[in-house]
């Protein structure tokens, strides 16, 4: 059996070593390298998106982080409180409503914002002796460490039994925030 191959033969085996071996590239190295290479442009866009993703959360952090320096340099250094701070938003009212001369308070449902931030209404009314004493303790809520906002504020003069008096009612709204 070792007879010689012909021309032909040998031009079609060589022929099929040469597409073995061609096929054998495409299929092992160059489709390989090439799928590799889509990967890698794929992950470079979504690296890419999050990255200016990030970069608009940081412009944002860092205009926050401004306003913030701003607050703290005009002297006023306030923050939100955690959620459930009653205990110490009612000993603050006590100690600012103190010199009136009564004072009632009705606190409503609270809600929540955002998932995060809690709004704690409070309706109050107090009577003092003064106008002057009525808006000091108006000042005194609005300064409060406790974060806040003042509405439907009613200012006005009481005329009864005991002289007159200057009656005061509003509804204030505590922030706090709750962390998670």
């Amino acid at each position: 059996m070792n007879r010689e191959l012909t021309k032909r033969e040998t031009a079609m085996l060589l022929f099929l070593l040469i597409l073995v071996i061609a096929l054998g590239y495409f299929k092992l190295i160059f489709e390989p390298i090439q799928d590799q290479t889509a990967r890698y442009q794929s992950d470079t866009v979504q690296e890419q998106s999050e990255l200016e993703l990030e970069l608009v959360r940081l412009d944002q952090m860092q205009k926050m982080q401004r306003k913030i320096d701003e607050v703290r340099a005009s002297g006023e250094e306030r923050t939100i409180p955690e959620f459930d701070n009653s205990g110490k938003l009612m000993l603050d009212l006590h100690r600012i409503l103190g010199t009136a001369m009564d004072y009632s308070l009705d606190f409503s449902q609270s809600t929540t914002q955002n998932n995060y931030v809690v709004l704690r209404p409070v309706t109050m009314s107090f009577q003092t002796r003064t106008y002057a004493q009525a808006r000091a303790i108006v000042d005194a809520l609005s300064e409060s460490e406790n974060m806040n906002q003042i509405s439907d504020l009613s200012i006005r003069m009481d005329e009864g039994r005991e002289g007159a008096s200057v009656r005061t009612d509003l509804v204030i709204t505590y922030f706090e925030v709750i962390l998670k």
